[in-house]
């Protein structure tokens, strides 16, 4: 197996024809004719992801998040960034990211999220690839349902609305997906899980009456990313594609909460 069989394996199912413009998905370092033996998943290609795949003898990173993000246009090897593919190259490690292109893609990062909280009848909101419309079982309220995000996504949600308040019909959107909140009002929603929001944001959100869980950008998206690795197993596996994958466990950052809590 090559590196430009598993592009094509994701251009498949998430094509990169579909990235926004502003982004850079796709084969960002590397040789598509490389062999391929051992492929490592994470959301971010940080420099200890790198690591990680150069000792457990990877060839190949699949991220979410590109790298030369915005319009890179020098690569200084004393710089985050430059030290990262500098680290790539050392390796002899390629590296793909599946980016707006996995977002907006059936069974991406929103119907990813959906599903780990356990949404029932999925879909997307009228006409935005991003932003995925579902239903709890029962109704509970806000702050029940806070609960449920942080165990199902390992988060430490943030609130904001009335807790109180009973919720059923829930919008969700993986990551920078602030901007939708009036969308997801429009569609019903009388709750709008999302990885990040603007402060303007949240409070036109709670003045249309519609409870904000703010989740973290990396912990709404680590969904699509474990799906995504999912799916490339049970190809390997159907295909017998001599291939081993694994998710990383580094998180890209650390995090603690005001009692001592790691988040």
């Amino acid at each position: 197996m090559t590196v430009g069989d598993v592009l094509r394996w994701l251009d498949g199912i998430a094509p990169f024809a579909t990235q926004e413009s502003f982004d850079n998905a796709g084969l960002i370092v590397g040789d598509p004719a490389a062999e391929v033996r051992r492929v490592l998943f994470a959301v971010d290609a940080t420099l200890p992801v790198v690591r990680e795949a150069a000792d457990w003898g990877a060839e190949l990173i699949v991220a979410h998040h590109p790298l030369l993000f915005g319009g890179t246009s020098a690569i200084r090897y004393d710089e985050p960034e430059g030290k990262i593919v500098a680290a790539l190259a050392a390796g002899r490690l390629n590296l793909i990211a599946a980016h707006t292109n996995l977002d907006r893609a059936p069974g991406g990062t929103g119907d990813s999220l959906a599903a780990a909280l356990r949404l029932g009848e999925i879909a997307p909101a009228g006409e935005d690839p991003y932003l995925r419309v579902g239903r709890l079982a029962q109704p509970v309220t806000a702050l029940d349902f806070l609960n449920t995000v942080d165990s199902a996504l390992g988060a430490r949600a943030r609130l904001y609305g009335d807790a109180s308040r009973p919720v059923r019909r829930i919008a969700v959107g993986a990551g920078a997906c602030g901007e939708r909140y009036a969308l997801a009002a429009q569609n019903g929603a009388e709750a709008f899980v999302v990885g990040e929001i603007k402060h303007h944001q949240l409070l036109a959100s709670l003045a249309l009456g519609l409870p904000v869980l703010e989740a973290g950008h990396y912990e709404t998206e680590r969904p699509g990313v474990v799906a995504l690795l999912e799916r490339f197993q049970s190809a390997a596996r159907d295909a017998q594609w001599p291939v081993r994958a694994r998710l990383t466990a580094i998180s890209p950052y650390d995090c603690a909460t005001s009692d001592g809590r790691r988040a």
